[in-house]
């Protein structure tokens, strides 16, 4: 895939979640329910195993992501976070830090 088209599909992914965001969650289940329906479209019987991926990574990441909220919601976590963000931000000022490189694939490149 090349950069355009990465940046085109991550452009698609940020609108989607922005807007599932602002609605009810019923709603949400309907968007789901609709790609998946364009998925069955684009698929077919050829390979119904990327529905069932599709399927996992959703439920695995509706998981993760009540945890990552659960885990940030104390007002504990946010300073532990503000702290940080101090500490990366010295260091960008220090020279400390490097410039993030990615692949074409997306992945972190060693700098």
């Amino acid at each position: 895939m090349e950069k355009q088209d990465t940046d085109q599909l991550t452009n698609y992914e940020r609108k989607l979640v922005a807007l599932m965001r602002k609605l009810p969650p019923e709603r949400g289940q309907q968007i789901l329910d609709f790609a998946r329906f364009i998925a069955y479209e684009t698929f077919k019987p050829k390979d119904n195993q990327v529905l069932e991926d599709v399927t996992l990574l959703a439920e695995e990441y509706t998981e993760n992501d009540r945890r990552w909220e659960a885990l940030f919601a104390s007002e504990e976590s946010q300073n532990a976070l503000d702290k940080l963000a101090d500490e990366a931000l010295a260091d960008i000022r220090a020279g400390k830090a490097r410039a993030m490189i990615f692949t074409p694939t997306g992945e972190i490149s060693p700098g």
